[in-house]
């Protein structure tokens, strides 16, 4: 009786510690993606502007405190961390649940369904396949440039000429709109609950951090998706 009563302590232990780490890196990716988003508006600015912001994103962010190049490899170490920890939390949680439940509730029409759960919180899951797919896409195409969409020349053109190359490409587009989409259904859920998870929600603040969350995902889709649709459009 002890010895069970001493791993159910330490297995909700081990639970919070998970929750609090997927909280954690969520909000650090929330972060990321509004600063990120700010800089792609730079697009609506002109070349000039873009690929200014651009070069001292890449070469010169916090230089000389650090060398040339150095702020952006560390960012990427810091988000390579952050990804690593977030899938292996929203893994370890998701078995855990599973095993506490023996698995998916079912109902009469035969569907499985979670108790409690949102249609957002449902898809969680698949949104977050479908991010680590668009991430690894993102990156092939606008940092590694081993995608080339658009021209043939990609990796030899400016980064705004880039952009516009390969969003007037009706496919690209779309595809990015999805992604978009999936980004917006996950932070939606993930803002407020992350925040619930790290104590700083109740029942009174919990209407404000879930309209926060459709703001902040609302704003991402618009954001992320303005370049692009101007492009696609001929309008930019």
């Amino acid at each position: 009786m002890a010895n069970s009563t001493v791993i159910n302590n330490s297995g909700r232990k081990t639970t919070v510690a998970l929750k609090v780490l997927m909280a954690g890196t969520g909000l650090i990716f929330v972060l990321f993606l509004l600063f990120h988003m700010y800089g792609n508006l730079k697009m609506l600015l002109g070349a000039d502007a873009f690929n200014h912001y651009a070069h001292w994103l890449q070469n010169d962010l916090l230089y000389p405190v650090l060398p040339h190049k150095g702020a952006v490899w560390l960012m990427r170490a810091f988000l390579l961390l952050a990804i690593l920890g977030h899938a292996y939390s929203a893994i370890a949680l998701w078995s855990r649940a599973n095993k506490a439940r023996g698995g998916a509730y079912k109902v009469s029409t035969g569907k499985k369904v979670r108790a409690g759960q949102t249609y957002t919180a449902r898809t969680m899951r698949w949104g977050g396949i479908i991010l680590a797919i668009f991430i690894v896409f993102h990156l092939l195409q606008f940092t590694t440039l081993h995608l080339s969409v658009g021209a043939e020349n990609y990796a030899a053109m400016e980064p705004y000429d880039r952009v516009v190359a390969g969003f007037s490409v009706p496919w690209l587009w779309a595809f990015y709109l999805i992604a978009m989409v999936a980004v917006a259904m996950h932070v939606r859920h993930g803002v407020w609950s992350a925040l619930a998870t790290l104590g700083l929600s109740s029942r009174k603040r919990e209407r404000a951090f879930k309209i926060t969350g459709d703001i902040v995902a609302f704003a991402l889709i618009v954001g992320f998706m303005t370049p692009p649709t101007m492009i696609l459009f001929g309008l930019l």
